[in-house]
């Protein structure tokens, strides 16, 4: 789960990260401008920690590595 809500999470593979929703609604039934604000101010900290996940996935996909003993993509190929 990422983001306060639970309503996004973060997907990570061979083409990179993408955020990716639980539900189809996204928001209740606003009746006035402080309910929207209030429900979007919520939707944009959940995807501010999406992007934060992105950023960190990101960066281990590109210097280093999942998972120990996988060589990654700043080791030198071997030469035979």
């Amino acid at each position: 789960m990422t983001g306060i809500l639970g309503k996004f999470y973060v997907e990570h593979g061979i083409q990179g990260a993408r955020v990716m929703t639980r539900s189809r609604q996204l928001s209740a039934g606003c009746r006035s401008d402080d309910e929207i604000d209030t429900n979007i101010e919520l939707l944009i900290d959940g995807l501010e920690a999406c992007a934060r996940e992105m950023k960190r996935l990101v960066k281990i996909n590109r210097g280093q590595s999942l998972f120990e003993g996988w060589p990654s993509a700043n080791d030198d190929v071997l030469e035979d």
